[in-house]
C-alpha cells in the first residue's frame, strides 16, 4: 500500500512539474487584450488599434512636410488612459478628445498580412495619426532588436519609456525593417505602443523582433552594404550622409560620425559631427572649386573605425560634344537625319508592343533582350544600361549600339533622390559617349534642386513631376522652365508624366493629363514619356479605361502637331491682355502653320482670356480638335478657359 501511495505521489509531482514547465513555455494569453509570445523574426500581426486623430488640421495636402506642423504627432491623445508611455488599452475601450469632439474606440486587429495598412482600415486617412498596441510575452530578460517600418513617422513606447522616434521630413514608404531599435524585454509581459503619423497616401506600419547579437554580427559581416557615404549638391548646399542611423548605430549606440571635407590642394576645410544617417551640410559658396575628398568615420565598440571616402567636383564639368542623333535645336534625329518628337512609356510588356505602336507611341523604356521584338513592332527603345562600373557600361553599349531599334540609353534613375555619387554619374556619362557617339544618354530627375548638379551629365534630361494627388499640378511646366534656365538651354528636356497612382491615391483624370502634357510643351519640352502603361502594380487600360481612351486621343494630337513642337526655339511667350497670371501661352511657327497654345493653370477658376497677336491676323481661327472657331480682329481675340483647359488655335497656314 505504501509503495502504491509513493508511486501515486511521484506521478502527481512529475505531472505538476510537467504542467508547470509547459506553462512556462506557453503562457496563457489574456483574451481581453492582445498578447503575443515572442518569436524572433516573426512579424507581429495581432494588435489593438485606434484612430484616426488629427495630425495637422491647418496643413495643405500639397507639398506637405513632416515637421513641427505635425501637431498631432506631438500631442498625447491617450492622456485619459495613462498617456502614450503607460496606457494599457483593451478591446472596446473609448478615448474621448472633448475639445475636438472626437470619440474613438480601441478594436482588435488580427492581420493576415505582415504590413498593417491603416489606409485600408481608418477614415479619414490623410493628415492624421493612429496608435497600435500589443503585449509581447518574453520567457526571460533579454536584449533584442525591435525592427520597424512605417509610413510616415513613428514613435515607439515600451514599458513606460519612449525608445524610438523617426519623422522624415518628406515622409517615407512603408517597408520592412527600416528601423532597428535595440530594446530590453522583461521576463513576462511587455507593453508595446506605436504611434504612426500620416501626411497623404499610404499609411501603416510593420514590426517584428530580431536577436540582438545576430543583427550585430550580420551588420559587421555585410558592413559594405551599410556604410554608404552619399554626397549631393541641393541648390546652394552640399549635403552629405553616412550609413543608416538604425543600422550602423547599433555597433556603438550614441556614437557620432565624423565627416571631413578635404580639398585636393588646400587641404582640410572643416568637419561635421552627426548621427549615422543624418545629413551634414556644407555651404557650396564657402568651398573652393576643384576636387573635394569627403571622408567619414565611425568608431565600432569592438574596436577600429568604420570608414568611407568619396569625391565631389565643385565647378563646371566638361560636357562631351553633341551626339549624331541630336540636332543643334535639341531635337532627336532618326537614321535619315530627320527630327522627330519622342513619345514613349515605361511599363511596356512585349505582348503589348503592337498596341502601343497603334496607340501612337514611338518608343518604350525596356531591357536589351527585347530589342528584336521592339524593332518588329516598329518602335524604338530607351534601354536600361547594364553593369555597375563605367567599364561594364561601356562594354554593354558597345555590344548593342548598332541595333536599329536603339533610341537612347537610360543611365540612372533619380540620382538626386538616391544621392548618387557625382563622379560616378560623370564617369558613366563619358563611358556611354565613348562607346556610342550616335545615340544620346538620359537621366531621370524629380528634384528641381539637383537639375544643375546632374543635368549637365547627360544628353537628355527627363523630368518626372508627379503631382497627383498630393502635389502642385502647375509644377509640371514650372519645372521644365527651371531646368532649361539652370542648364542654359544646352540640354533638351523631356517631360516624364504621371499616368499611375500612388498607393491609395488616384491617377490624373483626362483633363489634368492633357493640361500637364501641354504645360510641359508650352515650357519647351522636346519629348514626352509617361510612367506608366502596365507593370509596377499598375494596368492603365484595365484600371482606368477613361484615362487610357483620353491618352489615345492625346497621342493622335501630339503626332499630328509634332512638326510644331520640333521647330527651332521655344516659341514666343504671349501675354494674356488682362494680365491674368493663370493663363500661359506661346505662339510658334512651323511647316504646318502658326499656332497659339494656351492653358489655364487654375484648378478652380473659369477665365475669360484675351490675346493680342500680330495685327495682320484677322478673321476666323479654328480651335484644334474642338470643332469651333474664334474671331480675330486686329490681332486680338478672346476665349473662355475652364479650369485646366488647353486650347490650340491655328492662326494661319
Amino acid at each position: 500500500m505504501k509503495i502504491k501511495l509513493l508511486l501515486l505521489l511521484n506521478l502527481l509531482v512529475i505531472s505538476f512539474v510537467f504542467l508547470f514547465t509547459d506553462c512556462q513555455k506557453k503562457p496563457k494569453l489574456d483574451q481581453t487584450s492582445i498578447q503575443t509570445t515572442l518569436k524572433l523574426n516573426a512579424f507581429i500581426k495581432d494588435w489593438l488599434i485606434i484612430g484616426p486623430f488629427p495630425n495637422c488640421e491647418t496643413c495643405s495636402t500639397v507639398d506637405y512636410l513632416h515637421d513641427s506642423h505635425c501637431t498631432g504627432f506631438y500631442t498625447d491623445y491617450l492622456k485619459s488612459i495613462g498617456g502614450e508611455k503607460n496606457a494599457i488599452p483593451t478591446d472596446g475601450m473609448q478615448i474621448e478628445i472633448a475639445d475636438k469632439k472626437i470619440k474613438r474606440n480601441w478594436s482588435i486587429l488580427k492581420s493576415k498580412n505582415n504590413q498593417i495598412h491603416f489606409s485600408e482600415l481608418l477614415h479619414p486617412k490623410d493628415m492624421v495619426i493612429a496608435y497600435a498596441f500589443t503585449q509581447v510575452i518574453s520567457l526571460k530578460d533579454q536584449k533584442v532588436i525591435l525592427s520597424l517600418g512605417s509610413n510616415d513617422g513613428i514613435q515607439v513606447f515600451l514599458n513606460g519609456e519612449k525608445v524610438h522616434e523617426s519623422h522624415p521630413l518628406y515622409g517615407r514608404w512603408l517597408q520592412n525593417d527600416n528601423d532597428f531599435v535595440p530594446v530590453n524585454l522583461n521576463k513576462g509581459i511587455n507593453n508595446l505602443m506605436l504611434k504612426i503619423d500620416q501626411g497623404v497616401g499610404d499609411f501603416g506600419y510593420v514590426a517584428r523582433f530580431f536577436d540582438y547579437d545576430s543583427i550585430q554580427t550580420n551588420i559587421r559581416k555585410n558592413i559594405e552594404k551599410y556604410k554608404d557615404l552619399k554626397v549631393v549638391a541641393f541648390a546652394d548646399t552640399l549635403v552629405t550622409s553616412f550609413g543608416s542611423r538604425d543600422k550602423i548605430s547599433i555597433l556603438n549606440p550614441g556614437e557620432k560620425v565624423t565627416i571631413e571635407m578635404i580639398h585636393e590642394k588646400k587641404g582640410k576645410l572643416g568637419e561635421k559631427f552627426v548621427e549615422p544617417g543624418d545629413d551634414a551640410y556644407f555651404i557650396l559658396k564657402d568651398l573652393p572649386d576643384g576636387f573635394l575628398n569627403i571622408k567619414a568615420s565611425f568608431r565600432d565598440l569592438k574596436g577600429g573605425n568604420i570608414e568611407s571616402e568619396t569625391r565631389y567636383y565643385k565647378g563646371r564639368l566638361k560636357r562631351h560634344p553633341r551626339v549624331k542623333r541630336m540636332s543643334k535645336n535639341l531635337t532627336i534625329l532618326d537614321e535619315k537625319g530627320n527630327s522627330f518628337f519622342p513619345i514613349g512609356t515605361y511599363g511596356a510588356p512585349v505582348e503589348d508592343y503592337k498596341i502601343l505602336k497603334n496607340a501612337g507611341y514611338n518608343f518604350v523604356v525596356t531591357d536589351v533582350e527585347n530589342l528584336d521584338k521592339i524593332q518588329e513592332a516598329g518602335l524604338l527603345a530607351a534601354v536600361h544600361v547594364a553593369g555597375k562600373t563605367p567599364q561594364d557600361i561601356s562594354k554593354f553599349i558597345n555590344k548593342y549600339r548598332d541595333h536599329p531599334a536603339i533610341l537612347c540609353w537610360m543611365l540612372y534613375d533619380e540620382p538626386g533622390y538616391n544621392k548618387a555619387d557625382l563622379q560616378y554619374i560623370y564617369d558613366i556619362y563619358n563611358a556611354a559617349y565613348e562607346a556610342d557617339q550616335v545615340h544620346p544618354s538620359y537621366l531621370v530627375i524629380t528634384n528641381n534642386k539637383v537639375y544643375k548638379t546632374f543635368g549637365p551629365l547627360c544628353d537628355v534630361l527627363a523630368i518626372d513631376t508627379y503631382p497627383i494627388a498630393d502635389g502642385t499640378i502647375e509644377d509640371v511646366g514650372k519645372n521644365i522652365a527651371i531646368a532649361y534656365k539652370q542648364l542654359e538651354r544646352k540640354v533638351p528636356i523631356w517631360n516624364c508624366g504621371q499616368m499611375f497612382s500612388w498607393p491609395n491615391q488616384r491617377r490624373p483624370n483626362p483633363q489634368e493629363h492633357r493640361y500637364m502634357t501641354y504645360s510641359s510643351i508650352i515650357n519647351g519640352a522636346k519629348g514626352m514619356l509617361w510612367y506608366t502603361f502596365k507593370g509596377f502594380g499598375q494596368n492603365l487600360p484595365v484600371d482606368d479605361p477613361e484615362l487610357w481612351e483620353g491618352q489615345k486621343i492625346l497621342l493622335s494630337e501630339l503626332n499630328e502637331l509634332a512638326p510644331l513642337f520640333l521647330e527651332s526655339g521655344f516659341g514666343d511667350k504671349i501675354q494674356e491682355i488682362t494680365k491674368n497670371e493663370s493663363i500661359q501661352a506661346i505662339v510658334k511657327k512651323s511647316t504646318i502653320g502658326i499656332f497659339l497654345i494656351a492653358s489655364n493653370i487654375s484648378k478652380t477658376e473659369i477665365i475669360q482670356a484675351g490675346f493680342k497677336v500680330n495685327n495682320k491676323f484677322n478673321g476666323k481661327a479654328p480651335v484644334h480638335n474642338e470643332n469651333r472657331e474664334v474671331l480675330i480682329n486686329g490681332g486680338i481675340f478672346k476665349d473662355v478657359f475652364k479650369p485646366l483647359d488647353v486650347h490650340i488655335y491655328k492662326l494661319s497656314n
